[in-house]
């Protein structure tokens, strides 16, 4: 393709990767955890609960926000057990159990599971996107508990943490960008984490597709042909 122009066959395929980003295998490793201002205080109420005996705690915020890593990284020490929503049948035995992925469509089963574990002493992370009240589907009793846990709400990332998370998106494809890329991204992505992870992924593929190095050019042409929408799908 000549020079730095993309056309309507390139836009499409940007688009269409835009809506189907490619997975990396998840790592939660705690130097891979990007601490800021930002979910400071999440960090801290969830590091406190660690330490207490309080039989519940709630992770929440928006999509890609590291709701799971943190989860992973105040368990790293002890044995927990890791579920999603449909599994909560699964963890009769267990006594420190992480439900991920939150809500789930069966809020009765949910309810069960907070009941039996009060019973047995068990301990609970409840980790999901949105805020807890709506995860209770409309069940009053499951609704009230969930709003009386401890909550570490991760919050939408500040112009540090998305520089931040940008740049160790690329560190960890292992793709070196100067500075001006990111200093050029910035303030031109919706400020969410969706829109910092889908931008390099698709930076990543353009490069790829193009087979040139990730410049300011490249990503300006990027950000042109793609709407907030599109960037947070």
């Amino acid at each position: 393709m000549p020079g730095d122009a993309i056309d309507q066959k390139q836009a499409n395929s940007m688009r269409q990767l835009s809506l189907a980003l490619p997975e990396t295998p998840p790592r939660y490793d705690a130097n891979r955890f990007v601490h800021s201002e930002a979910n400071d205080a999440a960090w801290r109420i969830a590091r406190g609960w660690a330490a207490s005996d309080d039989p519940a705690l709630v992770i929440c915020g928006p999509p890609k926000s590291g709701k799971t890593h943190l989860a992973h990284l105040i368990t790293a020490d002890l044995d927990c057990r890791f579920v999603g929503p449909e599994s909560l049948d699964r963890i009769a035995d267990a006594q420190l159990v992480a439900v991920d992925d939150l809500p789930g469509d069966d809020p009765h089963a949910f309810l069960t599971v907070l009941e039996s574990g009060a019973a047995s002493a068990a301990r609970f992370i409840f980790a999901g996107t949105g805020h807890p009240s709506e995860w209770a589907l409309g069940l009053k009793d499951l609704r009230t508990r969930l709003e009386a846990m401890p909550r570490a709400v991760m919050n939408e990332p500040d112009e540090a943490l998305i520089r931040a998370v940008i740049a160790k998106g690329f560190q960890d494809r292992q793709i070196t960008v100067g500075p001006a890329v990111i200093d050029f991204a910035v303030p031109r992505l919706p400020r969410t984490f969706a829109a910092a992870h889908g931008f390099v992924a698709l930076a990543d593929q353009l490069a790829l597709d193009q087979q040139r190095k990730i410049t300011v050019a490249l990503v300006q042409k990027l950000v042109d042909n793609l709407s907030e929408g599109e960037f947070t799908a």
